[in-house]
């Protein structure tokens, strides 16, 4: 995914209420810290994506808000409302798994239902509110089928309507897309958000697909070792990660260890020099300097430009709607380009030269430590 993709993913949330609170979670197994101390708020009517590699303890997180498992400290906050110890039946909290959790000696109407019947709602109730929930997903006239008689996207639709029968408070989806195909995964991606936005419900989304959390993220909340690195919109975490480590995680980047001298620049350790942007690192520091695969350009001409090298193409790879370039730049040091297929064409093959260039402002400085 691009920049340009990025920049129309997602949509600044407006300041207010925070609807979930996290405040001060930790939880430990043993000797081992799964949360180190989580402070998080979730706005109302906010998708708010939990972003993480395994091990990074985002699915932890997840069973906190949604009672499975009680942290050692902190609290979490509903609403008005304190339920750090209330058991996951009172959370008021809808779920959507990645393996459906569908029961399979039930039809899909009675498994919708099912929330309703525990909350005691009347029978007459109970079926136009799954009548409605079936519209809503797009399962009209199909409540009648057992689960083994749906496709996964229709048994996934209809775990998303059990999960948003009951109108509740906050919707939680576990990876609920990780069992499907690609192509399938796409437009449920979509329909979640659509019908999300529709319904005005505040979700928490946990994933380890970059791309899906800025396709259908407010907000993305990277977790690193039990703790939330950054925190912000699609378009600021790709563009100006905090860390070497979200630099690194989120998209492609090519990611350079340089020195910062006098002038300004930054020296790598072949003794190139690289122009940086603005005068915010002192000399004599080692920062990282970030740059997205969509940034450098092909220049020539009077076309003026920062930074500009030649170098050799080693390796080129299709994708599609863009292809990517591996390029040996004569410095010594490579570097990852990818554009639109329509401005790459075919012109470029193994072994070509080609001139490369890029602005001071392409570079994104992030700190170089991996703990920083």
């Amino acid at each position: 995914m691009d920049a340009a993709e990025v920049e129309q993913t997602g949509s600044a949330m407006p300041a207010g209420i925070d609807d979930l609170r996290l405040a001060g979670i930790v939880k430990r197994y043993g000797a081992v810290t799964a949360l180190a101390g989580i402070d998080l708020g979730v706005r109302k009517g906010e998708l708010l994506t939990i972003l993480g590699p395994s091990g990074s303890g985002k699915t932890t997180l997840l069973k906190v808000v949604a009672g499975f498992e009680m942290p050692d400290e902190g609290e979490v906050l509903l609403g008005a409302g304190r339920i750090t110890d209330a058991p996951p039946s009172k959370r008021d909290i809808g779920m959507v798994f990645q393996n459906y959790a569908l029961f399979p000696h039930m039809t899909i109407a009675d498994n919708i239902a099912f929330p309703l019947e525990m909350r005691k709602v009347r029978r007459a109730e109970r079926a136009r509110r799954v009548d409605e929930a079936l519209s809503l997903v797009d399962l009209s006239g199909l409540g009648g089928r057992l689960p083994r008689q749906m496709s996964g996207g229709q048994q996934q639709r209809a775990a998303l309507a059990r999960a948003v029968v009951f109108g509740p408070k906050l919707l939680l989806l576990d990876e609920p897309f990780g069992a499907l195909d690609r192509k399938l995964r796409e437009q449920m991606q979509l329909e979640v958000r659509r019908l999300q936005r529709r319904l005005g419900v505040t979700a928490l989304f946990v994933t380890h697909d970059q791309e899906e959390a800025l396709i259908l993220s407010d907000r993305i909340a990277v977790m690193e070792q039990g703790r939330i690195v950054q925190l912000g919109a699609p378009q600021e975490i790709y563009r100006r990660p905090a860390t070497r480590f979200v630099a690194g995680f989120i998209g492609e980047s090519n990611l350079y260890r340089v020195k910062v001298d006098e002038r300004g620049s930054g020296s790598l350790e072949n003794g190139t020099r690289i122009p940086l942007p603005g005068n915010a690192v002192a000399a004599g520091q080692e920062v990282g300097v970030m740059l997205r695969p969509e940034r450098p350009r092909q220049v020539g001409g009077t076309e003026a430009a920062d930074v500009t090298f030649s170098g050799e193409v080693v390796e080129t790879v299709y994708l599609g709607e863009t292809v990517k370039y591996r390029v040996q730049l004569d410095p010594g040091f490579e570097v990852v380009v990818r554009w639109p297929f329509r401005d790459a064409g075919e012109a470029l093959k193994v072994g070509d030269r080609v001139a490369l260039g890029w602005n001071r402002d392409d570079v994104h400085l992030v700190p170089w430590s991996l703990t920083a």
